[in-house]
C-alpha cells in the first residue's frame, strides 16, 4: 500500500510542532473524521484521504473484534475500530515513538502494545486481494508522470521515476558449502540475506524481492 494513503487515510501524519502534553481522548473517539481534530485545535492527526481509509475501515472491522464494555470493569480505551486501523497504521508506516502514539490515542504503553499485537493479524487479512494494497509495476503513463515528479524537484534527473533500497539481514551460517559462497557478503564478513524493494518517486512499492543471496551486494 502506498504509505501516503495508508498514513494520510488512517491516523497519520505528524504536524512539524511542538505537541499539546495533553491530548483529550475525546478527540479521537465517536465518528473516523474526529481523527482530524485534537482538544486543542491544533489539527495535530490529518484524514485527507477518507475513501481509502473508509474502504479499509470496512475489511478490517470483519476481522478484529472490539469487546463490548463491562458493567463491572472499565471500557475499552479503544472502542472504535477506526482508532485500532488508525494506531496500526501509524505504527507501520510511520516512524512515531511509542510514547507520542500513546499520547495521540490516550493510551498507555500496555494497551498501546496489546493492541499492535492483536491488530496484526487482522490487518494482514483485510489486505488480501485488496487492489489498493497490492505491488504493481506502474504502466508506462505513469512512469512519465513519475519522472516528471523527480525531474521538477532534481532537473538534471531525466528519465528516472523511482530508486532501490535494501536491507541487510543476518543469517546463521549455512552448513553447505555452496549456500554460504552465494550468502557470504565480503564487504561485511558475515553471511546475510537481503531485502531488496523498489520505490516509486511518490513513496508506493512498485517491486520487492526478500532472501536474496547476501553476496549479490558485492557486485
Amino acid at each position: 500500500m502506498d504509505p501516503e494513503v495508508a498514513v494520510d487515510a488512517a491516523a497519520g501524519r505528524m504536524e512539524d510542532r511542538d505537541v499539546q502534553p495533553e491530548l483529550h481522548h475525546g478527540a479521537v473517539l465517536g465518528q473516523p473524521e474526529r481523527l482530524r481534530l485534537d482538544a486543542a485545535s491544533t489539527n495535530l492527526i490529518e484524514v485527507r484521504r477518507r475513501a481509502t481509509f473508509s474502504q479499509l475501515l470496512g475489511r478490517f472491522s470483519q476481522f478484529y473484534r472490539i469487546a463490548p464494555a463491562s458493567s463491572r470493569g472499565r471500557s475499552p480505551k479503544l472502542r472504535y475500530h477506526h482508532q485500532v486501523l488508525g494506531l496500526i497504521l501509524c505504527f507501520y508506516v510511520r516512524s512515531i515513538e511509542n510514547s507520542t502514539l500513546c499520547m495521540v490515542f490516550g493510551v498507555p504503553p500496555s494497551t498501546l502494545s496489546r493492541t499492535l499485537r492483536r491488530a496484526e493479524k487482522p490487518l494482514a487479512k483485510s489486505l488480501e486481494d485488496y487492489a489498493p494494497a497490492r505491488i504493481a509495476w506502474p504502466s508506462p503513463a505513469r512512469q512519465m508522470e513519475l519522472a516528471r515528479l523527480v525531474e521538477d524537484r532534481e532537473p538534471l534527473l531525466k528519465h528516472m521515476f523511482g530508486f532501490i533500497d535494501g536491507k541487510n539481514l543476518r543469517v546463521m551460517q549455512p552448513s553447505r558449502a555452496d549456500l554460504q559462497n552465494a550468502m557470504y557478503n565480503r564487504w561485511l564478513h558475515a553471511v546475510f540475506v537481503t531485502w531488496t524493494i523498489c520505490f516509486a518517486a511518490d513513496g508506493c512499492i512498485i517491486w520487492s524481492k526478500h532472501n536474496c543471496p547476501g553476496s549479490w551486494n558485492d557486485h
